[in-house]
C-alpha cells in the first residue's frame, strides 16, 4: 500500500507512474528506494542519452543496447555537477566515506585507494586492488 501511496503523492503523470510501477515491481525496491528514484528523477536518468536503437536494431536488442547505455546513477549527494573531473568525483567520494567513517567512531580504516606512478614525469594512477573499510582491532 505505501508504494501506491509514494506513486499517488509524487507523480501527476499517469504514465510516469505506471512507469515507475513496472520498474518498482520488476526490481523490488523498498518504497524508501522507490521515494529517492522519483524524486531523484530516474526516468529522465535513464533517457539522458538519446539514442536510435529502437530504430536500427530489433527491439529486444534495442531494449538490451539502451539498458547498457543508461545512466543509473543519482551523485545529487555529492555536490558535483555533471562537468566534473574523475579525479574530482573520486576526491568528493572519498571524502563521503571518511565522513561517515568518522559518524561510525572510532575503530575502522579506510583501505586502498588509486596508487600514484611518476614515470618520465606523467601521472599515472592505478587502483588499488584491496580497497575497502575494516574495522580495527580494538
Amino acid at each position: 500500500m505505501g508504494h501506491v501511496i509514494e506513486l499517488l503523492d509524487k507523480l501527476e503523470n499517469q504514465e510516469l507512474r505506471d512507469w515507475y510501477a513496472a520498474k518498482d515491481a520488476h526490481n523490488g525496491w523498498s518504497r524508501p528506494v522507490l521515494a529517492h528514484q522519483i524524486t531523484t528523477r530516474l526516468h529522465v536518468r535513464e533517457a539522458a542519452a538519446p539514442t536510435n536503437f529502437s530504430g536500427a536494431l530489433e527491439r529486444l536488442d534495442s531494449d538490451q543496447a539502451q539498458e547498457i547505455t543508461k545512466d543509473p546513477y543519482a551523485l545529487q549527494f555529492l555536490a558535483i555537477d555533471s562537468d566534473a573531473s574523475e579525479r574530482e568525483l573520486e576526491q568528493r567520494m572519498v571524502d563521503r566515506i571518511l565522513d561517515t567513517m568518522g559518524e561510525l567512531g572510532p575503530g575502522f580504516a579506510f583501505v586502498g585507494r588509486q596508487v600514484h606512478f611518476d614515470i618520465d614525469g606523467d601521472d599515472f594512477y592505478i587502483d588499488c586492488p584491496d580497497s575497502r573499510i575494516i574495522p580495527m582491532p580494538g
